[in-house]
């Protein structure tokens, strides 16, 4: 089995600006609210092209993230078809293997795998992902002080993806899947991403 796919990337989470927990520190509430969203421009799994199809995956976890204990539900395009699903399911779970194989070890609880419309769109500084009446996540790069373009975080210990990412503020961000968040101003990352395995 193989695969190897790009496209764009980025988080929400109800930390402060910047997250703690990419330096392997607590959160700064009692848990952490994180939306993670992919799409893929290019790429595919065992032969099956997975280009233009997006994932989101809604993770609750207590304050210190490396405890693990993670509860989360993962949502596939439903634009896939079912062969497509479920390479989609298999890479963005980290059950396929490469980056997010590593933090698979984290997770406690699968609350969901569900299809859904998901629409994701990217514009110069700003992002945004959406399932309509269950998440909604937006977010834009803050711009460094040299004026030149967003801030640049390379070599965390802990993240989704491959550095370097730039860092974000969230817009208004909600989920109401499988429990309830909901937080507006917070911290973002944001990055091309590129998996293989």
């Amino acid at each position: 089995m193989s695969f190897s796919v790009e496209g764009e990337y980025f988080e929400t989470c109800s930390c402060d600006v910047s997250c703690p927990c990419i330096w392997l520190g607590p959160a700064d509430r009692e848990e952490c609210d994180l939306l993670l969203a992919w799409n893929v421009t290019s790429g595919a799994k065992d032969g099956v092209d997975l280009t233009g199809l997006s994932a989101i995956l809604a993770v609750k976890s207590p304050k210190q993230m490396t405890d693990g204990g993670w509860k989360v539900a993962l949502y596939l395009d439903d634009k896939a078809t079912p062969e497509q699903s479920d390479a989609l399911g298999a890479i963005f779970s980290g059950g396929a293997g490469g980056h997010l194989a590593a933090l698979a070890p984290l997770i406690g609880e699968v609350a969901g795998i569900a299809p859904a419309p998901i629409t994701f769109n990217r514009s110069s500084g700003s992002i945004s992902a959406s399932i309509e009446g269950v998440v909604s996540m937006s977010a834009e790069e803050l711009v460094g002080m040299d004026g030149s373009g967003a801030g640049v975080i390379t070599n965390p210990m802990l993240g989704v993806v491959p550095t370097p990412f730039k860092q974000g503020r969230a817009g208004d961000v909600s989920y109401s899947g499988h429990w309830a968040a909901s937080f507006s101003g917070t911290n973002s990352f944001i990055a091309p991403f590129a998996y293989s395995g």
